[in-house]
């Protein structure tokens, strides 16, 4: 019988290739982890998986001592290099340094598993406290309806002066009522914010006195332009109009004060529960975290000494085994081989 390629067989006069639509199926499959455990277990998976494709590659479908000979050399080689002497931490300096890292890191998880347990405690205090704590809401803000309707009756109160004693020399009237009305909504907005946005407990006064104030020299003005009675009592009624407008503008000013003097200290209460739980949060999360670091660092040293106790076997025990499974492997190979010069047709189970 001639030679054989893995892609070409032949067989006399005839030609027999591998058919596409059938896979390669492992022989392994079913029978071990994908990814199995040990150094042991890697070694035979391995060095089945090492003779299966020596098998396939050559092509040949009864086994040739040269590539028994090679497989075994590195089935030995593999036993060798897979040997580990017994862990001895009395006997290995190496050992002992990993037996005391791991009775060290034992020891200190200990003590964080106890601090973390605290931590979870006073997460859960700091969580009570803040579902007991009042909640301060949004802040409290001047409606704005009243801030519109407060700049509108100054403007309306402002807006007849200044056209009559600051844009009567204007020869279009139209443009002296809109420059008069402009001008006055922005006196009656600077006013108004200026009330209502003062927060100093000591000057608080200072706003119904500017706006008094401003009220009486409007009131003076309209005076001296006044002519006959209808006039001036139409002046000082207008004045009594903006000292009113401003006073009431100050008691809503005074009351929003109050409720965000009252509002102030429930956030303050809200925010330092708030600040705890989070911190709280943080400490739990640093010392959940230092306890994984913890336990992985022991897990780690556990499967270091099983896999030095798992390596410990006779060198000739080990290469017993994986001389049989590198054999197992390409006599698995070469089957494959004899059957498709046969013309056998693989199916998946």
């Amino acid at each position: 019988m001639k030679s054989i390629t893995p892609h070409q067989y032949r067989d006399n006069e005839n030609t027999l290739e591998r058919p596409s639509k059938y896979p390669r199926v492992d022989p392994l499959e079913g029978v071990l982890e994908r990814a199995p455990n040990g150094s042991i277990f890697e070694i035979q998976t391995g060095l089945f998986q090492l003779g299966r494709n020596r098998g396939l590659q050559s092509g040949t479908t009864e086994p040739r001592p040269a590539d028994i000979s090679a497989l075994e050399d590195h089935a030995r080689a593999m036993a060798k290099d897979t040997y580990r002497d017994r862990y001895d931490p009395g006997l290995n300096t190496h050992d002992a340094m990993h037996q005391a890292e791991y009775e060290r890191n034992f020891a200190l998880r200990t003590e964080v598993e106890a601090t973390e347990q605290h931590a979870a405690a006073n997460l859960r205090d700091a969580e009570i406290t803040l579902a007991e704590t009042p909640k301060a809401g949004p802040k409290p803000t001047a409606n704005p309806l009243l801030v519109a309707a407060s700049v509108v009756v100054i403007t309306l109160t402002v807006a007849p002066t200044l056209h009559d004693s600051v844009f009567e020399m204007l020869v279009d009237d139209l443009l002296a009522w809109f420059g008069a009305w402009v001008s006055a909504s922005f006196v009656g907005g600077m006013l108004t914010l200026a009330i209502l946005g003062g927060r100093r407990t000591k000057w608080t006064w200072i706003g119904v006195a500017a706006g008094a104030t401003l009220g009486v020299g409007l009131g003076a003005v309209r005076l001296a332009s006044a002519e006959g009675a209808g006039e001036v009592v139409f002046a000082l009624g207008l004045t009594v109009i903006e000292i009113a407008a401003v006073l009431l503008l100050e008691w809503l000013a005074s009351g929003l004060r109050t409720s965000e003097a009252e509002w102030f200290a429930r956030h303050t209460i809200e925010s330092g529960a708030v600040a705890a739980r989070d911190s709280a949060q943080a400490e739990l999360g640093r010392w959940q975290a230092r306890l994984t670091e913890l336990n992985d660092a022991i897990a780690k040293k556990i499967a270091f000494v099983e896999d030095r106790h798992n390596r410990n076997i006779h060198i000739a025990e080990l290469e017993a085994a994986g001389i049989k499974a590198v054999l197992d492997g390409y006599n698995s190979g070469i089957a494959e081989n004899v059957g498709r010069v046969r013309g056998v047709r693989r199916r998946r189970p």
